[in-house]
Parts: structure tokens; C-alpha cells; sequence
């Protein structure tokens, strides 16, 4: 047996005056009486008496001793073995799973319970650190014997609705590379479900529930096919021994009307997939719930946006605009992507010297500009140089079949971006912003070489609109908690919300945004409106556990200390000497 405070052994010394106190006698004072014999009959009670008086004060003393010295023991920390033993890292999975239901508890209780039980069990010499886990580890206590603040810092710990990153405990491999696990633990208290959990040497797990069946959708994706006609995609992963037929429901979710009511055949402990046909459906946020109960209720439900075709507003100034009419016209019978707006547009498309809108994209320059200086002679027609290999505007087109024909020697303003350059050097395809006005220009006469007739022209307007309007990325209806997502537009967020059933709240107004919780999103710029569904959408944390082989149990102690054993024995041993100092007073 080891002490963490054997100076406390020196509070023994004080049972010595406690004993005298036992062992002095006092001696009565004489006093004159009326009548002795009347105190003869006193006096042999007494002498009778007086042995089993002695015996009954010995006996408190006694008493009164052990208590004292089980209290001095409880002071100096005693604990079994040699007080080498290594402090504890315990590292806790609060990922979305971690809520799941297993005999009335959720899993994350558990944790926290086995937990606490280790901290009271906890030596004076032995320290203990508190973490969590989900996206990445969070450290909630530093080591310390305190188990006070321990315990604060596991009140502390709640489930997320993230998914557990399978490369979350990586940090941990640089803690047991250095052989420090001979004076760390770390304890891993986890229900394995992850979508491949990487558990670094030396950690040791602790399997937690994962028992009970589940059932969750793991992807979902509400799409338009056409005016008027949508398609939602739903994928599922059962946990469950059986196969079984399951019902999910597309409402609205602000009000919970029932838009679609369908069934799916579930195989035991596998997937399923299927897409359905919508028609009427309305743009705006939805909810995909599957009905039934089941361990895990957080992947049962996933929110959707349907966004509805925000063209850009274009307008036309060109000498040719027939060509570029014609141009917007696919584009908004194909993807909704322009809408022509004579006079008004946030986007022109342009001959010569551009009109003064937000966004433009200008063919052969000429006259003043603030995208071009120094317009000079024509240049000789040729094969460009390629400046920028990765740049979006190329992309899809072969840059070597095309001649530039009509180009001109001109100078781009400060911080523009070259795509294509002469062999001179002259800028002929570059992007450029100046006061706020952002422009692709494309240094060449599209007239010319019948180009207006080329498959390039329309996949160089299409691609140089979507990137000067922000439309560069494909928005999702719904993605995983945990990701990170990048609102369309160029302008500044106007407006940020997060529904949550009935509680809506506002966010920040930024952009890339990480999507951490559960929830219908909504973002809102000067001229869009754009709907996300955050959900959890993982078949790790809905489907079976990760692996398949069993970790080896963990043994460490657990429950009260001996500290504690020995302080509620020095309170029992105090207890029954009150009752005996009761009855002294009574005989």
C-alpha cells in the first residue's frame, strides 16, 4: 500500500492529549453534610458499578481513537500497489451516434458514468485528463487529481450532430510514438460507430452499447428535372438482423403539410436506394422524415432545400446583339441561367465599350474603359499563349483552336488576372475588377472567322457568367454536418437562418459556412434566395458498428476509494460512540 500524503500521519501525535483527557481524574470536593448515612447506599452503587464504568470509558476511547486514525488515513490518500500507476487521458466519442438509446440510457451517459466512476477511484498520486471527440478532439480538463473539476468538465460534455471523423484521433498516434502511454492511459470510451475509425497503437477502447437496431438515411437529394417536375434520391442503412418495409414522408417544414408518402424495402443489415418522380412541388425548405422508432432518432429526419431557378438578369449592348439574344435564350430554356432585362441587368454582355452594370463581359474593346488603358493598332491573328493552365474560363475549350481575330494592343488595369496573351505579350482573354465592377474581357472580334457560329462562343459566355456572378459552384439540397459550403453570389450575405422545427435563429453572415447542426438553412443575398438541409447523413454512425473484432476489456479500478472507505468508517466508529456517550449520561 502507497500514501499520496503520508504528512498526515503527523495528526496521529493528537490522540495523545486525547487520551489524557480519558485518563485524568478529577478529584470531588469535600463538602459538610446533615447525614451520611443517607450517601452509604450511593456509595456501594458506585463501587459495584465502577469496573464496568471503566471498561464502558475505555471502550469510547478506543472508539473515539479508530475513528481519529480512519480519518488520518482518508487525509493521506492510501491506495493499493506500488503508486506508479499511470495517469488517465479519457477520451470520450460525443459524435451523433453517442445518442443513440440502449436500455433507456443513451450511450453518452454511459460514458460519462464509467467515467466518473474512474475519477472516483482516482489515488492521490494518480491524475486524470478530460477530452471529447467528434470532428476533431477538444481537450475539456488538463490532468489534475481534482475531482471536482473533472466532474465539472464531464457535466460539460454533450452530443453533437456530427459524424465522428475517422481521422479525428490521429493527434493521439504522436502522443504513443513518443512512449508516453507508459505514463498515460488513454482510454477511448466509443460505440465504434464511425464510417472507418483509425484507432492509433496504444490507445485502448472501451465499447459502449450499439446494440439496439437502427435504421437511417444516409443520402438524400431533392432536384428539379423540368418546369414543374422534381425527383427526390433517398438512400438508407439498416442495422437491423431482419429485413423489413419502411415509410418515409416529404413535408413542408414550416407547417408539416404531407407532400409524399412513399414505402421502401429495407434488406437486414443493408441499404437500399430508390428515386421518385415529384410533380407541383414548390420551392423552399422540406423535411425527409422516416417514420418508426428506432436507437438513433438524430438520422431519421433530413432537411432539404429546394431552390427554384434564379436566372441572372443580362442585358445586351452589342452591335450583333441578335447572336447574343440567342445566346441567353438557350441558356434560360436550359438551365435558367439568364434572363434578359432590356435597359436593367446585373450582368452585360457587350461589343466595344461596356455599359456601366456590376458584372460584364465585353468582346473587341474599343473606345474608353476602365478595364483596358493605351487601346492601340490590330493585332496579327494567331495561336495564344497559354498564362494561367488551371483558370476556370478555359476549362472547356481548346484555347489552340482559336485565332483571336480582330484583337488589339491594349494594357489591362492593375491586378488583372491573364488567361491568354499574344505573342507579344497583349493580354487577350483576362478578368479584372476595378471600382467594385468586376468584367471578363475577351480581346477579339467575334464577327470575325464566323466565331457567333462556334460551339466556344456560347460555352465562353456560359462559363465567364457563372464566374463572374458566383454561379461557379453547384448549391446541394442537403449536405453532412460537418461540411463546409459555399453560398452562390458575389455580393455580401443580407441574411443567415437556421430553422430547427419550430425555432428559427439567425447566423452569421459569412460565407464559406460550416454546416454543424441539424437543421433547414437559408441564405439571402441582394438578388437570391438559397434553401440547405443540414443532416447527418453517414452510413458509419446509422449502420453497423466499425470492425469486427472486439476490443480486449479494459480493466482499471472503479467506485469509491479506499480514502472514502476509511472516512466513512472513522463517521461509523464516531456514531456509536455518540450513542455510548448517551447512555453514559443516562446511567
Amino acid at each position: 500500500m502507497t500514501f499520496g500524503f503520508p504528512a498526515f500521519f503527523w495528526a496521529s501525535l493528537a490522540l495523545l492529549p486525547l487520551a489524557a483527557v480519558y485518563f485524568i481524574k478529577i478529584r470531588p470536593r469535600r463538602q459538610s453534610v446533615n447525614a451520611f448515612f443517607l450517601w452509604q447506599q450511593v456509595f456501594k452503587q458506585k463501587a459495584s458499578n465502577s469496573l464496568f464504568q471503566r471498561l464502558r470509558n475505555l471502550l469510547s476511547l478506543l472508539l473515539v481513537a479508530l475513528g481519529f486514525s480512519a480519518a488520518v488515513f482518508a487525509l493521506t490518500k492510501p491506495r493499493i500497489g506500488d503508486g506508479k500507476a499511470p495517469d488517465l487521458l479519457i477520451v470520450i466519442d460525443r459524435s451523433v451516434s453517442m445518442n443513440g438509446i440502449d436500455e433507456g440510457k443513451s450511450r453518452l451517459t454511459r460514458a460519462k458514468e464509467l467515467a466518473d466512476s474512474w475519477i472516483s477511484a482516482l489515488g492521490g498520486s494518480q491524475r486524470a485528463a478530460i477530452a471529447t471527440v467528434a470532428g476533431k478532439i477538444e481537450y475539456r480538463a488538463n490532468l489534475t487529481n481534482h475531482a471536482r473539476l473533472l466532474r465539472d468538465a464531464l457535466d460539460g460534455v454533450t452530443a453533437t450532430d456530427l459524424s465522428l471523423d475517422p481521422h479525428a484521433l490521429d493527434e493521439l498516434a504522436l502522443l504513443t510514438a513518443t512512449g508516453n502511454t507508459a505514463k498515460t492511459r488513454i482510454l477511448l470510451l466509443t460505440d465504434m460507430h464511425s464510417a472507418a475509425l483509425e484507432i492509433p497503437p496504444g490507445v485502448e477502447v472501451v465499447t459502449l452499447g450499439g446494440q439496439a437496431g437502427n435504421a437511417g438515411i444516409t443520402a438524400a437529394d431533392l432536384h428539379w428535372d423540368g418546369p414543374g417536375r422534381a425527383s427526390l434520391f433517398v438512400s438508407l442503412v439498416s442495422d437491423f438482423p431482419e429485413a423489413r418495409e419502411v415509410e418515409l414522408e416529404l413535408v413542408t417544414a414550416d407547417s408539416g403539410k404531407l407532400a409524399r408518402l412513399f414505402s421502401m424495402h429495407l434488406p437486414a443489415r443493408g441499404e437500399a436506394s430508390e428515386s421518385i418522380p415529384l410533380d407541383g412541388i414548390a420551392p423552399g425548405a422540406w423535411l425527409l422524415r422516416l417514420r418508426g422508432s428506432d436507437a438513433l432518432a438524430s438520422d431519421d429526419i433530413v432537411p432539404l432545400g429546394f431552390n427554384a431557378p434564379q436566372p441572372i438578369p443580362v442585358q445586351v449592348a452589342a452591335k450583333n446583339p441578335f447572336f447574343f439574344q440567342q445566346c441567353i435564350s438557350a441558356f434560360s430554356r436550359a438551365d435558367s441561367l439568364f434572363e434578359q432585362i432590356d435597359g436593367f441587368g446585373r450582368l452585360s454582355l457587350a461589343e466595344g465599350s461596356p455599359p456601366d452594370t456590376e458584372t460584364t463581359i465585353v468582346f473587341a474593346p474599343s473606345g474608353e474603359s476602365p478595364f483596358w488603358n493605351k487601346l492601340g493598332a490590330e493585332l496579327s491573328p494567331g495561336a495564344p499563349e497559354v498564362v494561367a493552365k488551371e483558370h476556370a474560363l478555359i476549362a472547356r475549350i481548346d484555347p489552340a483552336l482559336l485565332t483571336f481575330d480582330g484583337a488589339r494592343k491594349l494594357t489591362p488595369p492593375p491586378g488583372a488576372v491573364i488567361v491568354l496573351a499574344h505573342a507579344d505579350g497583349t493580354p487577350l482573354l483576362y478578368t479584372c475588377s476595378v471600382n467594385g465592377r468586376r468584367a471578363v474581357v475577351m480581346n477579339f472580334d467575334p464577327s470575325r472567322e464566323d466565331f457567333f457560329l462556334s460551339p466556344w462562343f456560347p460555352v465562353l459566355v456560359h462559363d465567364a457568367a457563372v464566374l463572374l456572378t458566383g454561379r461557379d459552384n453547384t448549391f446541394p439540397s442537403a449536405v453532412a454536418t460537418g461540411s463546409l459550403v459555399e453560398v452562390p453570389g458575389t455580393e455580401a450575405l443580407s441574411a443567415a437562418t437556421l430553422r430547427q422545427g419550430e425555432k428559427v435563429g439567425p447566423l452569421p453572415l459569412q460565407t464559406p459556412v460550416t454546416i454543424d447542426r441539424i437543421g433547414n438553412y437559408g441564405f439571402s443575398r441582394n438578388s437570391t434566395n438559397w434553401q440547405l438541409g443540414g443532416a447527418v447523413l453517414s452510413a458509419g454512425e446509422s449502420g453497423p458498428a466499425a470492425g469486427g473484432v472486439t476490443p480486449p476489456q479494459v480493466k482499471l479500478a472503479s467506485g469509491w476509494p479506499l480514502a472514502a472507505w476509511f472516512l466513512l468508517a472513522a463517521l461509523v466508529a464516531l456514531f456509536v460512540e455518540e450513542i455510548l456517550y448517551h447512555r453514559r449520561k443516562v446511567g
